[in-house]
């Protein structure tokens, strides 16, 4: 794998764009050495990975246990009705539920973006779908 995709931020130009591993960490905790080796597998304990910024080409360090552990959750049994109808003319919430009509998908919003050409679009973690961009406050003529 040559890159890590998702809501990985940025921290220098605070972007969500893909972030391409340059690196293994070599880790070491009090008492060990370094990237000790785990006596169930005998391999490597390597959680940390250097990543760059396929943007600004910023290089930082991620923790992949910690990262996998704040990866958004999908809403679970939800129904539609529950939901809020998703409309690309509406202003959308950071976790919020949404229902796709057209793909009969219950999803969450899991962060706000603007794209390419300066429209307004959300990032919906969907049950079926898995993670969709869709516009918001977008309004026809």
């Amino acid at each position: 794998m040559k890159y890590i995709t998702g809501l990985l931020l940025c921290s220098d130009c605070t972007k969500t764009a893909r972030k391409e591993i340059v690196g293994e960490a070599l880790t070491q905790a009090a008492g060990e050495g370094i990237n000790p080796i785990n006596p169930e597998t005998g391999e490597r304990q390597t959680d940390n990975l250097w990543v760059r910024c396929t943007k600004c080409h910023n290089t930082m360090l991620v923790n992949l246990t910690a990262m996998l552990d704040d990866k958004p959750k999908a809403h679970q049994n939800l129904t539609a009705s529950e939901c809020t109808l998703y409309t690309p003319q509406r202003i959308y919430a950071i976790g919020e539920a949404v229902y796709h009509k057209d793909w009969d998908d219950v999803g969450s919003v899991v962060s706000k973006e603007v794209t390419a050409g300066g429209r307004n679009a959300i990032v919906v973690h969907f049950d079926k779908l898995g993670e969709r961009k869709l516009l918001e406050n977008f309004a026809t003529a």
